[in-house]
């Protein structure tokens, strides 16, 4: 079996539900408060290991507390720990997130040691490259390191689907090396200048999933081409969920191996 390669944040998430996010200097009541193990690139990686998937995960945490919890988290899910590194230099990453009764959110993280995660921890993984398929990444992780990674693996022949969150502008250097990339709205129209667009990006060309139509983007002199081919698609869901994109990047690429959704 191929391996699926995550390199990316690994967070403990502080959630607190309540019912409407707090204004501006506004303090409200909450409900229920949780405290799970979160950061995208862990809620891909325990995701492809729950689905079965041959997995190799690498992320940064801080040698305290919430890093040896997380640690031993990730040993009783089953995930192979060699690539996790505790650093003395950073305190773990955390997330502050506020969910309200429509299911709206606000997130602040502190990345801690996820920052830390550079170019040579990457070269630890690249052997592993060599029998590697799929490789998932996210941007709560060094901008250079996404990068690096996404050039490391497409010299490879490995397959880099990009999670580009949190939002910024992207270089263009990195996007030779993506396969695919699956921006929530927001995420999209920074990328694309198109207003509530969902993109996949594949080889050179960015599919752009509209609310109201399908189009072909290609780059041409670093500038996105609009083609004229469209059709009418209907959304799924109209807030963005803090889990779904993690999942779904794991689902389609734990299935990649028998479909082609891109001819």
């Amino acid at each position: 079996m191929k391996k699926i390669i995550v390199i990316g944040s690994s967070n403990v998430d502080m959630v607190m539900k309540t019912s409407h996010l707090p204004a501006p200097g506004e303090t409200i009541l909450g409900g229920e408060f949780l405290m799970n193990q979160g950061g995208k690139g862990a809620n891909q990686a325990v995701a492809v290991r729950r689905m079965g998937g041959n997995l190799i995960f690498m992320a940064k945490l801080g040698n305290d507390i919430l890093g040896r919890q997380s640690l031993e988290y990730f040993e009783n899910e089953g995930i192979d720990t060699r690539y996790l590194t505790l650093t003395e230099n950073a305190a773990s990453g955390v997330a502050l997130i506020s969910v309200d009764s429509q299911a709206e959110n606000s997130i602040i993280v502190a990345s801690g040691a996820n920052m830390l995660l550079n170019e040579q921890d990457v070269d630890r993984i690249t052997e592993e490259m060599e029998e590697g398929d799929i490789l998932l990444m996210q941007l709560e992780i060094p901008l250079q390191t996404v990068v690096y990674a996404a050039k490391k693996a497409f010299e490879k022949g490995v397959k880099m689907v990009l999670n580009p969150a949190p939002a910024c502008n992207l270089p263009q250097e990195l996007f030779p090396y993506l396969y695919m990339i699956t921006p929530n709205a927001i995420e999209a129209e920074m990328l694309a200048g198109i207003p509530q667009a969902v993109l996949v990006y594949v080889g050179r060309d960015v599919v752009s999933f509209c609310l109201e139509r399908v189009a072909r983007i290609s780059h041409r002199n670093g500038q996105p081409a609009l083609s004229e081919h469209a059709q009418v698609v209907h959304a799924v869901a109209e807030h963005d969920n803090i889990l779904v994109r993690d999942m779904y990047a794991c689902i389609f690429n734990r299935e990649v191996y028998f479909f082609k959704f891109f001819p």
